[in-house]
């Protein structure tokens, strides 16, 4: 039976799967299809480690914009 992670997951792999297929156009590159499959990747990596963890929410918000900044951050490194 697929539970709630196992959608997560499977999501996290068909944005990063339609990203590449988004290169497929003329007009994006490779690396752009790959950058916009983990911004999408991103928010529900996010969902399934912070919003929505398996074990208790943490209290503290610090570890969740630290992670997700440093996400926004190498992915407009990586599209740069």
């Amino acid at each position: 039976m697929v539970d709630y992670y196992d959608q997560m997951l499977l999501a996290i792999v068909t944005v990063m799967i339609a990203g590449v297929a988004a290169s497929i156009h003329p007009m994006v590159g490779v690396t752009q299809g790959l950058a916009g499959g983990s911004l999408a990747a991103l928010l529900f990596l996010y969902e399934i480690l912070f919003r929505n963890p398996p074990t208790e929410p943490t209290t503290s918000t610090t570890a969740a914009v630290v992670v997700a900044g440093v996400g926004w951050v190498l992915t407009l490194f990586l599209f740069i």
